[in-house]
Parts: structure tokens; C-alpha cells; sequence
């Protein structure tokens, strides 16, 4: 379907490919993976025609049809969205409107009529295209793509100017998508697409036809899509014909042999040279000298490994121990408008909590994790942060307040405190700036860099309350993998967006589902979110509860005291007290640990095929957690009495 013969790319001094040979099979699914710069974008535009190469050749059978989705840039407007995505239909539309004109030439043209035969050989030839190429079902092909790529039925007349450019980008990749061209080339095309959008792209290039090529950063994604990895590396292009997380294992093994050999042949040549340094003067060796020199003449030297995986690791820095309950907003409404988002909504986040929100685009995931951070006011309601709690907030477009006359190095000198100014270096390391990188200027930085530079800046006042609104967008493998493991060992509580799966199935042990204006909580990750929603949806069990939680309980104020007698009276108040505490921490650890062992029970994989009563359960957390609250607002009021 696709052949790539002797491939030569360069830009300046920099080579891209250097004799690259690669083909695509009939429905081959291949994702391209590399570094940043390998290569990946370039080889995809190469192949649509929209750059030659320096040498090579690029062929496709005659007849095929190349589509090609950028990482962004394109717009339109002046049309509606479902008149934009019917322009797909365009050569179809055409032989339907020729097919039609032709009917009322031989309606209008007489048997004996010199032109009938021509018109008739004219309708036949027609009629035979578009019997076998079209279609009378193509406006709902039309309105089911875009509604599987997130746009509603009052969408479909609107006019596609009024759409950002993520939406945009949708609009081109459903257009792309209803070409169904013989080889589809996608450039990141989950970037602009929620998790429920992403889960139809999914199935949809599963049971796609033809020929799939892309390159996406989205290792659920990869996994499920595609069935074939060429690496871009070094020049050159390497199959694998795995899944991407299989990949990974035979990439460092394939690294792991070449490095084997690359060393005993290092140390082969290394040996011979020995020989002829020593023996080279010794008429006697004379004969053995000049053979091996001829030997490492005609030696074809094994090139170094290309690098294997580079362990880049990050971990948070110790952060204060906040209370317990840490953010909270008790009966909040938030209106834009007429436009109502949340509606008397209560809602707590606990102190160490991993959690993500979830929901498709619109239903206000964004707008609550403002809400907790304190950058989007509530219209009605209370916002409450609990003892010792310090927040760091990243929004969406959190790269955007970097200051672009700088470097790298100096904004995050600049936004380090003193005692951190000297590991400075390491963090930007561990957040993939290394070497030359931290002096450019951030005006230069590609989207996936000033995000991680953003990320790192962040940590360099360690919160422990994290609220993050997609961190991971623009992030290649290598810096999501270096996030999601810091994330993991973080000890302080989570709040995340993330259209990422991967990232969903692997981090929060919570998952909060918003929308009409209200929120329900399930325990678990994603994947447990998913097989709860689907056995709610099959009626094997019923659905969730609307999150209501009721606050925490609060310290009541302490009763005035009688003038105590002496100072032997206050000491044996203040022992008791004490010992009062010391008990109520021990039952606290103690219905803690219950709680847990309860959590991990729920978030066994086979938790509803095992257990005969999940509710039963799930009430048992609940007392236990109702129980947990009661003992800390008893201590609550202990340490209070202490401090009055």
C-alpha cells in the first residue's frame, strides 16, 4: 500500500533520515514513536506530499488515496458543521447531481435522437460509479461522526467560525475520517479529544478498512489502536511488530544486544591494536601485524547503540502534613449567565486522596477545579481550606504566563527559594532539560516544553494539595512517564483532569464524574469507573448517588471553665487530655486501617463478580468513614481545649 525507498531528509546539518527503507501493508495500524525531533511529523508530511525529500522515493498504488490530519493549524468558516463535514462527500455529491442531470437529458431526449446513445453511454458510465462508489446514507455517516467525536445536534448549525481551534481540529479530523482515504496519516490527533471522544476514535480505527499511520503520546491509545511500532531513530526507521507496551520490553532487549555487540567488538578492535602496537617494529611479527591491519581495513564496524531508555526520575519534596478534610465547597452554584454549571453542589476532598474528574467536554470539569483552587468564585455557597493546607494550581493554559524572555535556567532560578536554587539543575533535569536546553530562550520552546517547564516551576514550592487541569497535554512518553511516577510517590492529595487513559487507569484510587450540574463519586481508578458505570447501565447494579457529603465535624466551641483551684489541677487536666488523645489517635489509626482494607477490597478488579452485596460493602465504608469523622471532631476539640 506504502513504500519508502532510500530516504534521505536533512535541515541544515541536521539529519533526519539517511537511506530509510519502510513499507505499509493493506490495513497495517503502525504508530511512529522517537524523540521529540526524530523525524515522526516530518516523515508523515513527506508521505502526504506536502515536503520532498531530499532523495528517496515515497510510491502508493495507483488509485489510492493519501489523508493526511495535522497536529493543528487548520480552520474554516462560512459553513455550518454538518455542511463542512458533508464537503467530504464532494466528488459523491457531484456524480449523485451528474447522475440526475443526465436522467432528465434522456427524459427530455428522444429515442431517435442522434445525442440519446451519448447520453445513455454518458448515464450508464455514471450510474456504474456510483453504484459501486456511493452512497445514500451519507448525511448520517456525517451526523454519527460528529456526534462520536463530541459535537451535539445544535452543533451541527452552527457555524464552524464559531469554534475554537481544538473544535476545529475535530471538525478536519471527522471531515478526514469520512474521505476514508487508503492510507490515513494522523499527527496527534488525540490532543484535542475528551476521554469519551477518544473512546470512539478508538473503536472506530479498530474496524477502519485501509491503512492506519499515526503518532499520538497516549499509551492507552497506542495500545488499543494499533498493532505495529516503527521507532524513528539514528536515520532510520525500525518495525516492531507489537502493541506499544510490548514494544518497550523488545526495544530495551533489541538495545541490550546491540550494546552487547557494539562492546565485544570495541574490545575485539582494541585487542588487535594492542598487538600491532606492540609487535609492529619486531621484523620477526611483521607478516601477523600487517594482516591485522588489513583485518581492521576491511572490518565493518557495528555502530554504537542509538540509547536505550534513559532512567529519569523525579521525586516531590517532603511537603507539610495538612488536616484532614482539605478543600471543600458546601452548597456552591456556578452560573455563567443563564448557563448554570453546578447547582447546590457539596463536595470534600480528604487529605492524601488521589482524585480525578471526570466527564465530556462542557460538563465542568475545569470550571471545579477552579472553583476548589479559588480562581473562579462560586455565585452561591462556600468555599472552606482545611488546616495547613497549601494548594498548587496548574491550568490548562498554565504555559502561557511564562516569561518568554528568558531561559529555561533563569525562570526557574528566578522562581526557586533560596535553599533550592542549587538543585535547580536536577529538576530541570528530571522534567527532560538537560545539557544546552535550559538556555533557550522560552519564547522558542515548543508547547510539550513550556509544559513541562511549567510543571516544573510549580514544584519548586512544594504544595501539599496538587490541583491539576491536564498537565500531560503536549507531553511525549518519556516526560508523561516521568510525571505520572513522581505523581504516584506524591504524598499529598491529588485533584487531576487528564484525558489520558493510561494516566487515569494508573493514578487516582477516586474518580469524581461531573455533569448537569452535579457530581458522583466512585472508588477506583478509571477502569473500575467504567466497570461500574457499564453494570449500572446493564441493571446488575444501581446507579450511583449524587455526591451530598456533609461536613466534616466541626469543632464545637468549648465550654467555659471554672477558675481551676492551682497548678496540680491544671496538670491533671492537661494528662487526661493527653491520654484522651493519645486513645482517639490510636482508634483513629485504627478505623483508618479498616477503611483501607475495606478501599482495597472495592478496588479489586473482580469486586462485583466476587461479592453477592457490593452495597453491603460500600456501606461499611461509609460508617466506617462516618465513624473516622466523629473521632477526629472529638480530637478536634481536644486540641482546642489545649490551645484555650
Amino acid at each position: 500500500m506504502l513504500t519508502v525507498t532510500n530516504l534521505h531528509r536533512a535541515f541544515g546539518s541536521q539529519v533526519v533520515f539517511d537511506g530509510a527503507n519502510w513499507s505499509v501493508g493493506e490495513r497495517d495500524r503502525v504508530a511512529l514513536v522517537g524523540a521529540n525531533g526524530s523525524g515522526k511529523s516530518t516523515l508523515l508530511r513527506m508521505i502526504a506530499g506536502m515536503e520532498e525529500p531530499d532523495e528517496g522515493v515515497i510510491s502508493v498504488p495507483k488509485g489510492s488515496s493519501i489523508g493526511y490530519l495535522p497536529q493543528d493549524g487548520l480552520a474554516t468558516s462560512g459553513r455550518t458543521v454538518r455542511a463542512e463535514a458533508l464537503e467530504a462527500f464532494a466528488d459523491m455529491l457531484a456524480l449523485e447531481r451528474e447522475c440526475r442531470r443526465l436522467e432528465e437529458a434522456l427524459a427530455n431526449t428522444p429515442a431517435d435522437d442522434p445525442e440519446h446513445d451519448a447520453v445513455l453511454d454518458a448515464y450508464a458510465r455514471a450510474r456504474s460509479r456510483w453504484d459501486a462508489e456511493g452512497s445514500y446514507d451519507y448525511e448520517s455517516q456525517a451526523e454519527n461522526v460528529l456526534a462520536g467525536l463530541g459535537f451535539s445536534t445544535a452543533d451541527f448549525h452552527r457555524d464552524t467560525g464559531e469554534f475554537s481551534g481544538g473544535w476545529q481540529m475535530r471538525i478536519a479530523l471527522a471531515k478526514l475520517l469520512l474521505r476514508r482515504p487508503n492510507v490515513l496519516l494522523l499527527d496527534e490527533p488525540t490532543n484535542h479529544l475528551d476521554l469519551e471522544a477518544r473512546n470512539w476514535l478508538e473503536s472506530f480505527l479498530v474496524e477502519y478498512p485501509y491503512s492506519v499511520v499515526l503518532v499520538a503520546h497516549d499509551r492507552y491509545f497506542l495500545d488499543v489502536t494499533v498493532t505495529r511500532i516503527t521507532e524513528v531513530s539514528g536515520g532510520g526507521l525500525t518495525d516492531y511488530q507489537a502493541p506499544y507496551s510490548r514494544y518497550l520490553t523488545a526495544r530495551e532487549e533489541r538495545w541490550a544486544q546491540a550494546a552487547a555487540a557494539y562492546r565485544a567488538q570495541q574490545e575485539e578492535i582494541a585487542r588487535i591494536e594492542a598487538f600491532i602496537s606492540r609487535f609492529r617494529y619486531q621484523a620477526s611479527k611483521a607478516a601477523l601485524v600487517q594482516s591485522r591491519i588489513k583485518y581492521l581495513e576491511k572490518l565493518e564496524r557495528v555502530p554504537p547503540p542509538d540509547g536505550g531508555a534513559v532512567a529519569i526520575h523525579f521525586r516531590f519534596p517532603a511537603c507539610e502534613r495538612s488536616g484532614r478534610e482539605v478543600l471543600r465547597v458546601e452548597h456552591a452554584t456556578k452560573r455563567y449567565g443563564d448557563l448554570t454549571v453546578y447547582d447546590n453542589l457539596s463536595l470534600g476532598i480528604e487529605r492524601g486522596r488521589k482524585v480525578a474528574l471526570v466527564g465530556p467536554n462542557g460538563a465542568g470539569k475545569s470550571t471545579l477545579i477552579k472553583m476548589l483552587a479559588g480562581v473562579e468564585p462560586l455565585t452561591a455557597g462556600t468555599r472552606r481550606i482545611g488546616h495547613h493546607v497549601r494548594i498548587g494550581y496548574f491550568a490548562q493554559n498554565q504555559s502561557q504566563a511564562l516569561p518568554s524572555d528568558r531561559t529555561v535556567l533563569e525562570a526557574a532560578t528566578a522562581a526557586a527559594p533560596i535553599e533550592l536554587v542549587p538543585q535547580v539543575r536536577h529538576l530541570l533535569g528530571a522534567f527532560l532539560f538537560s545539557g544546552d536546553s535550559v538556555d533557550k530562550r522560552i519564547a522558542v520552546l515548543s508547547g510539550g516544553e513550556r509544559n513541562r517547564l511549567a510543571l516544573a516551576l510549580l514544584l519548586l514550592h512544594p504544595p501539599n494539595c496538587l490541583l491539576l487541569d491536564e498537565p500531560t497535554n503536549h507531553l511525549d512518553m518519556t516526560a508523561k512517564q516521568v510525571l505520572l511516577e513522581a505523581l504516584q510517590q506524591y504524598a499529598g492529595t491529588l485533584v487531576l483532569v487528564a484525558h489520558d487513559r493510561y494516566v487515569l487507569d494508573q493514578l487516582p484510587e477516586e474518580i469524581i464524574e461531573v455533569g448537569a450540574g452535579h457530581a458522583t463519586r466512585y472508588l477506583g481508578n478509571y477502569e473500575d469507573y467504567v466497570a461500574r458505570k457499564a453494570a449500572e447501565a446493564n441493571g446488575s447494579l444501581p446507579p450511583a448517588i449524587a455526591v451530598h457529603d456533609a461536613p466534616l465535624a466541626a469543632p464545637a466551641e468549648a465550654a467555659p471553665r471554672a477558675p481551676l483551684a492551682d497548678a496540680k489541677q491544671r496538670a491533671r487536666s492537661a494528662a487526661k487530655r493527653e491520654r484522651d488523645m493519645a486513645r482517639l489517635e490510636q482508634e483513629i489509626a485504627a478505623k483508618e486501617h479498616a477503611l483501607a482494607e475495606v478501599s482495597a477490597v472495592i478496588n479489586t478488579p473482580d469486586f462485583y463478580q466476587t461479592h453477592a452485596s457490593p452495597q453491603q460493602v460500600f456501606s461499611e465504608y461509609a460508617q466506617l468513614k462516618r465513624d473516622i469523622d466523629a473521632l477526629y471532631g472529638k480530637l478536634a476539640n481536644l486540641e482546642q481545649a489545649a490551645t484555650s
